[in-house]
C-alpha cells in the first residue's frame, strides 16, 4: 500500500508540475484585445486603412473601367477601320493577284520572247562569226589585190615608160613614112604594085557577065593592087569554077576574059573572086 500511495503521490506531483506549466504558458500568452484593436497599429487602424485602401481600388477600378471602356471603344472605332482597311487591302490583295496573274502570262509570253531572241541571237551570232571571217577573208583578198594592185602600178608605170618611148618611136616612124611617101609620089610610084608583080591576096565578087564577049566585071581594082595580066580565081560555096585574066582596071572594078581551059561549071554573078587560092 505504501508504494501504491507513493507512486499516486510522484503522479500528483508531476501533474501539478504540468498544470503549473500550462497555466504559466496560458499567462505568458494572454493578450489585452481591446488595446490589441484600439492601438495606434491595431485592428482597428488597419481596418480603416483596409477600407481606404479598398475604396481607392474602387475608384481607380471604376476609372480603370472607364478607360476600358474607353480604350474598347476606340479599339472597336480602330478595328472598324483596321477591317475597312483589311477589305480594302483584300481588294487591293485580289487586284495584285489578278496583276499578277496577267504579269505571269506577260512574263511567259516575254520568256517565250526571250528564247526566241536568244536563238535568234545564236543565229546572229553564227552569222556575224561566218560573216567576219568573209570579211577577214575579203581583207585578205584586198590586200593581196592591193598588193598586184601595186606591183600592176609599178609595171604599169614601167610600160608607161615603154609606151612613151614607143610613141616616140612612132611619131619618128610617122614621120619617115610621110617622107617616104612623099618621095614615092615624086617618083611616081604606086605602093600598091606588088614587088614580084603577083597581085596581093584580094577577093571580090562577080558583078556582071558578058557571056559572048567571055568577058565579066569583078568589085575589086586597081586601087586594089590588080593589074592587067593578072589572074583570078571564081569559086561558088567553096567549089572552083573557073579562071579569070584581067584586061582592064579601074580603081574599084576590073574587067576580066574567061578562061575556058580552066572552067569546071558555068560562071555566075555573085561567085566569088579571089586573087589566089590556097
Amino acid at each position: 500500500m505504501n508504494l501504491l500511495g507513493k507512486s499516486f503521490s510522484v503522479l500528483i506531483l508531476l501533474l501539478s508540475v504540468v498544470f503549473m506549466v500550462l497555466a504559466l504558458a496560458v499567462n505568458a500568452s494572454h493578450r489585452n484585445w481591446r488595446d490589441v484593436v484600439l492601438a495606434d497599429d491595431g485592428l482597428k487602424a488597419q481596418i480603416e486603412t483596409i477600407a481606404r485602401t479598398n475604396s481607392e481600388l474602387r475608384d481607380s477600378r471604376a476609372r480603370t473601367q472607364a478607360s476600358l471602356d474607353r480604350e474598347q471603344a476606340a479599339r472597336r472605332t480602330a478595328l472598324a477601320a483596321l477591317q475597312t482597311q483589311l477589305d480594302q487591302l483584300e481588294s487591293q490583295l485580289r487586284e495584285s493577284e489578278s496583276t499578277v496573274q496577267q504579269l505571269q502570262a506577260k512574263n511567259t509570253e516575254l520568256a517565250q520572247l526571250d528564247r526566241s531572241r536568244a536563238e535568234e541571237l545564236e543565229k546572229l551570232t553564227a552569222e556575224t562569226s561566218r560573216l567576219r571571217e568573209s570579211v577577214r577573208k575579203e581583207q585578205q583578198d584586198r590586200d593581196t589585190l592591193f598588193a598586184e594592185t601595186l606591183t600592176l602600178t609599178d609595171q604599169m608605170n614601167s610600160l608607161r615608160g615603154v609606151v612613151q618611148l614607143q610613141q616616140d618611136r612612132n611619131d619618128q616612124l610617122m614621120t619617115q613614112v610621110t617622107r617616104y611617101k612623099e618621095v614615092v609620089d615624086a617618083a611616081g610610084l604606086n605602093m600598091n604594085d606588088p614587088l614580084d608583080g603577083a597581085p596581093p591576096e584580094r577577093n571580090g565578087n562577080v558583078l556582071v557577065i558578058n557571056r559572048p564577049r567571055k568577058l565579066v566585071e569583078v568589085s575589086i581594082g586597081y586601087d586594089d593592087g590588080l593589074r592587067e595580066g593578072h589572074f583570078l580565081e571564081v569559086t561558088r560555096g567553096g567549089r572552083y569554077v573557073t579562071r579569070l585574066r584581067v584586061r582592064e582596071t579601074e580603081p574599084d572594078r576590073a574587067v576580066a576574059e574567061i578562061l575556058r581551059d580552066y572552067s569546071e561549071g558555068t560562071i555566075q554573078e555573085g561567085d566569088r573572086v579571089d586573087t589566089s587560092i590556097e
